[in-house]
């Protein structure tokens, strides 16, 4: 497995697997699957680093600082505590919000910036994909483990409906109010296809749960 697919992805697969008390249940599709997601690594990597500077939208970029300061937050904290596949299960998280914010206003080096966070956080997983990557982003302190900033405020999961049907999920600060999560919803969630140009006869607003918007 290791001359097919490379030691990392062999590693990769066997931390996230199970918790290191349990016994792995072994799989070669499970190894596969783990090297396909390292070569999206490695290409979100080349991506990033041949992406033309966009217009900067400060709001986006605060939004993905605080998103990516938080997951760092979690991976730290998972790596302490031993929870391997917790912590992969969060890089895989992190990489869908790379992937969701790349083409919106987000400058080259806050995506420079945060995925070499991401980057040194997987050195005990992947040492030579993340070596090889660091090398590549021009790193100059790859030892170096990256700040995490313990006392950040998570974000939560908040679900936006359309005459009671869910179209999308969205990751946002907690507590805020109807008029703020209308906002991030009508610039950036999927559900704006459903609701722009649209008759809204009513919206229900359940703080930290769901946004309801009802059309006719």
């Amino acid at each position: 497995m290791i001359k097919q697919y490379g030691a990392d992805a062999v590693r990769w697969f066997i931390l996230s697997d199970s918790p290191p008390e349990k016994d792995i249940q072994w799989s070669d599709t499970g190894v596969a699957s783990a090297n396909k997601f390292l070569q999206k690594i490695w290409n979100l990597n080349s991506i990033i680093i041949n992406r033309k500077e966009q217009m900067i939208d400060r709001e986006f970029n605060d939004k993905f600082n605080l998103e990516i300061d938080a997951l760092v937050n979690k991976i730290d904290r998972s790596i302490e505590e031993f929870k391997f596949n917790v912590s992969i299960a969060h890089f895989y998280e992190t990489y869908n919000i790379f992937n969701h914010f790349i083409n919106l206003g987000i400058s080259n080096d806050c995506l420079v910036k945060n995925i070499t966070k991401i980057m040194k956080l997987m050195i005990p997983f992947t040492p030579y994909l993340a070596h090889e990557c660091l090398e590549i982003l021009k790193c100059k302190s790859i030892t170096k483990w990256p700040p995490i900033k313990k006392n950040i405020l998570e974000n939560i999961k908040f679900a936006v409906q359309v005459n009671g049907k869910t179209r999308d999920i969205i990751s946002v600060k907690k507590d805020l109010i109807e008029k703020q999560i209308n906002k991030i919803v009508l610039k950036e969630s999927k559900a704006k296809n459903f609701i722009e140009d649209k008759n809204i006869f009513k919206v229900i607003f359940v703080k930290n749960k769901i946004i309801n918007y009802i059309i006719r």
